[in-house]
């Protein structure tokens, strides 16, 4: 068994080489050796022997009563797969054969009733549990410091109820979004929850990490489309009512809401749906010249009163000229022609638009976007911007692990932040990683509101090598985690906290917030079994 088996994106049938031109690139960007290139793991290095399963015979014959054999898994490989996250380090050190902090024993559960069963064994055990959807978090949350059961949720993933009525829609919390969506579009709706990750990602876990879709400007972050959930805490299960609005004391449901796992085990959850029709929809997308204009734009848009599009993307000059350079049109006639009309390399900003509903209300909002556009410069580029971006919205998540085979760094943070607090967020971030020898900072806005919009950084430099590249990453990291803090900017927007941002938590909520934290773990997990070790600033 090689180990890209176990970090790799997405399907494991997928494997295609990079373009010529995104090559050429990144050759003349990072100037990365090939001596240093070949010498790099691409995967195929042998797994290091895991530690030891320290349960019982005793207790794995009792879980085995409970889901069955065939749904207890032991192996090295699933035990790996399922220790680990996509944080940058996570993927480095499986490279090189490396996965610490692993589960013992890996359970897959096919209904509630299952998972009760599990917990009570556990907390009687003080065994740890940490709930897993697909395995796409970026924040280190499913690493097991003190072992103990994954709990799988994939065999939880049907459609219990849609109700046409009301617009809702009741599922199990395994479900993948690509199953969810399907069933939701053949019936004429959508969720509207579109992340990077959403052909491996579950409605559980969206609601887990309280994340947001590429469409949430216009269909809301998970927040504001889940209606109700049921859990399962060491303590007993909670259970919300579908509510359309209630006055009832605090939302309880919404403890859950990005509590990754330290307070229960999310099961079913019940959300809003949209009717849709994918021909009403209306597609645009402007050049400015420079980022000041595009964010003027979208900050107007949003403040408008007209009505807001769905899907709302500002790239900064770094990423459209990147985008230019890694999709081979720079150079080519549109680039010429655009530098002509004086929207120059390195300073514009590219903006994608799609808004959906009603056909007269898409085209409505459109052209009301349309007359903001101009009056800041905008130069309208069509809707073969989006087209194009839409085509690889979700393969380009495929890209670091080729970046990763070229020699080079690839990771990701976003942060929230208010409108009059981006400019200097934005430059003094970049100014940060930039101070950094041959890196590239590419900055995109993907999620807007009223009072601001999020920031989300994707940088790029060459590796250094196994030891060196973990250490000066970390470095690297916290100084930029730091950065973002200090000037204005969230600790996170829809990635979550995890194990990963646990060290600021107490700078962004107070040492009363964890406080608050710590009692409600201790109400629905006293033996402090749920995903243990560091999660959300907790000990």
């Amino acid at each position: 068994m090689t180990t890209r088996n176990i970090y790799k994106w997405g399907s494991p049938e997928i494997s295609e080489a990079l373009p010529a031109h995104t090559l050429s690139f990144l050759n003349s960007q990072f100037q990365v050796s090939p001596e240093f290139k070949n010498s790099l793991p691409k995967g195929e290095k042998t797994l290091s022997s895991l530690k030891k399963v320290k349960l019982s015979n005793g207790i794995l014959a009792n879980i085995r009563k409970i889901v069955g054999k065939e749904n207890l898994l032991l192996d090295d490989e699933n035990r790996a797969k399922h220790s680990i996250g996509k944080f940058y380090t996570e993927i480095l050190n499986a490279r090189y054969g490396k996965v610490e902090n692993t589960v013992d024993v890996v359970v897959k559960p096919g209904s509630q009733r299952e998972v009760e069963e599990i917990l009570k064994l556990a907390n009687s055990a003080k065994i740890p549990v940490i709930p897993f959807g697909a395995g796409s978090s970026v924040t280190k949350a499913l690493q097991a410091p003190k072992g103990g059961i994954s709990l799988d949720l994939s065999k939880m993933n049907k459609v219990l109820e849609l109700n046409s009525v009301d617009c809702t829609v009741t599922v199990e919390a395994g479900i993948l979004g690509p199953d969810l969506e399907s069933f939701l579009n053949e019936r004429g709706f959508t969720c509207g929850h579109f992340p990077q990750s959403f052909e491996f990602s579950t409605a559980g876990g969206w609601v887990a990490a309280k994340g947001a879709g590429q469409a949430s400007t216009g269909y809301g972050k998970i927040e504001d489309i889940l209606l109700s959930l049921t859990a399962v805490s060491p303590n007993g299960v909670f259970e919300s009512k579908a509510y359309p609005a209630a006055s009832i004391g605090p939302d309880l449901y919404k403890i859950f809401l990005g509590s990754e796992g330290i307070f229960g085990v999310i099961t079913k959850l019940t959300l809003k749906v949209r009717k849709y029709q994918k021909e009403n929809s209306a597609k645009g997308s402007f050049i400015f010249k420079n980022f000041e204009k595009a964010v003027q734009t979208m900050r107007e848009v949003m403040q408008a009163g007209f009505g807001k599009p769905h899907f709302f993307r500002i790239q900064d000059p770094e990423e459209t000229d990147i985008s230019f350079r890694m999709s081979g049109l720079a150079n080519g006639k549109e680039d010429y022609f655009l530098r002509w009309i004086g929207y120059k390399p390195n300073e514009r900003s590219l903006m994608h638009i799609i808004v959906d509903g009603d056909p007269d209300y898409s085209k409505f909002v459109l052209k009301k976007i349309r007359k903001i556009a101009k009056r800041n410069g905008g130069f309208s580029t069509g809707e073969s911007p989006v087209n194009k971006w839409l085509h690889q919205r979700y393969s380009s998540a495929y890209l670091r692990d080729y970046l990763m085979d070229e020699g080079v760094r690839i990771d990701t943070l976003e942060t929230a932040v208010t409108w009059h607090e981006l400019h200097k967020l934005w430059e003094n971030t970049r100014k940060y990683i930039k101070s950094f020898e041959r890196t590239s900072c590419m900055v995109h806005i993907s999620h807007a509101y009223e009072t601001g919009a999020n920031l989300y950084f994707i940088f790029l430099s060459p590796m250094k090598g196994e030891s060196l590249e973990s250490k000066e990453f970390e470095s690297f990291h916290k100084g930029l985690i730091d950065t973002i803090h200090k000037n204005g900017g969230s600790l996170s927007h829809h990635h979550g906290i995890g194990r990963m941002l646990s060290p600021w938590m107490e700078s962004e909520v107070g040492i009363e917030g964890l406080r608050i934290l710590q009692s409600l773990k201790k109400i629905f997990d006293p033996k402090g079994i749920m995903n243990p070790s560091g999660m959300l600033g907790l000990k």
